[in-house]
């Protein structure tokens, strides 16, 4: 199998950043200034949410086309395992004709940097409603296959690949101005191509929360605090109500992180630059991807199935998920799941209920997942 290393020589293609606004102390913390911090600016929601959902009407759907090729699919399946040999271990090397594994479609699909003036933050403007919320984050989403995926997605080289196609847009009435945020939901649907004919294999709907710059989100939680509310700062670890039939764990370092964006096309400098992390958007170091947390609960799941002899005949039909907590560079993380409801035996439709536990074992990722048998997918 290939080394996964080579690949790790192709950075990403950045545009320089802007100079970070704030002198940094030692501690990369913005200097102390005895001055109250300033109300955030108001915004009239209705007005906002007018001129969101405008922006959003009037711009094209994205084409986004791709070529299935084992090598990069080889190239995710190595990380996956160097973070934990138990994901996927029979993968091996894909041959040609193999299906693109559920969640890898994550690697094919985004848009090249080259491909659009990129915002402060490394982010795709397609999807900014519009200032003062600059500070985007994965909310979470949820993934639906068509019965034609397995057959339809296959992998290969040397003009044996799939050519394949992603429709993306932004859903305008799915914008949302709530709690001093503003909510954007991303629709995609993904498509096998043979000549002119295209076979709809996938839909996928992303949710994005944006955020005003921190000095701002912090000045609204003195006043809340001023108010009396003490739930304005409080982060309370989520406990996890479930006992799993499966856990992985891995450490996300920053070679892995790297090589996800790389691979994903993903400049978010959250995921990248620590000193940004810290200062910028508050958190104390650069954060795991949000769609990364999709594909390790799709593969851990995938992987259980496989490991308990049930992947010849299982297949994950759907899968939602949500992201509750953040997760940080170098922390251990445990992927879980557990069985929630079986209707009938043998190839009876099962409910599943996927997580991500940080390093403290508190609930940072909760999904759920429909899993079916294979002669319901058409195999």
């Amino acid at each position: 199998m290939h080394s996964i290393r080579p690949l790790l020589t192709h950075h990403l293609r950045l545009r320089p950043p802007p100079r970070l606004p704030h002198l940094l102390t030692p501690h990369d913390q913005k200097p102390y200034s005895s001055s109250p911090l300033p109300p955030p600016p108001l915004i009239n929601p209705e007005s906002y949410l007018a001129s969101a959902r405008q922006k959003f009407v009037s711009q094209p759907p994205k084409i986004i086309s791709a070529t299935l090729t084992r090598s990069k699919a080889d190239q995710l399946t190595l990380a996956l395992e160097d973070a934990n040999p138990a994901f996927r271990q029979s993968h091996g090397e894909f041959e040609d004709g193999d299906p693109l594994p559920q969640g890898y479609h994550m690697v094919y699909f985004e848009p090249k940097i080259s491909s659009y003036q990129p915002m402060a933050d490394g982010t795709d403007p397609y999807h900014f409603p519009g200032g003062p919320f600059a500070r985007r984050m994965w909310v979470g989403g949820e993934v639906d296959f068509e019965r034609e995926y397995m057959g339809c997605m296959l992998l290969g080289e040397g003009g044996k690949e799939t050519k394949a196609e992603c429709r993306e847009w932004v859903e305008s009435e799915g914008v949302e101005v709530k709690g001093g945020k503003v909510f954007v939901e991303v629709g995609r649907e993904y498509f096998a191509v043979t000549g002119k004919e295209k076979v709809k294999v996938l839909t996928e709907k992303r949710r994005l929360v944006f955020l005003r710059p921190l000095e701002e989100e912090l000045a609204r939680q003195v006043e809340r605090l001023r108010l009396g509310d003490k739930k304005a700062v409080e982060r309370k670890r989520i406990k996890v109500p479930w006992r799993p039939f499966f856990s992985f764990s891995l450490r996300p370092d920053a070679q892995f992180l790297s090589l996800f964006s790389v691979l994903t096309s993903n400049a978010h400098r959250i995921h990248l630059d620590s000193k940004y992390a810290r200062v910028e958007e508050g958190y104390k170091d650069v954060l795991v991807h949000g769609p990364l947390t999709l594909v390790l609960m799709l593969e851990g799941l995938a992987s259980y199935l496989h490991k308990s002899g049930k992947e010849k005949r299982r297949w994950i039909k759907s899968m939602s998920y949500r992201n509750l907590a953040p997760l940080f560079k170098g922390d251990e993380v445990r992927v879980c799941g557990a069985l929630a409801k079986s209707q009938g035996r043998g190839e009876g439709e099962e409910e599943w209920v996927v997580w991500i536990e940080d390093f403290e074992g508190g609930l940072a990722v909760k999904g759920s997942a429909t899993v079916v048998g294979r002669q319901v997918m058409g195999s």
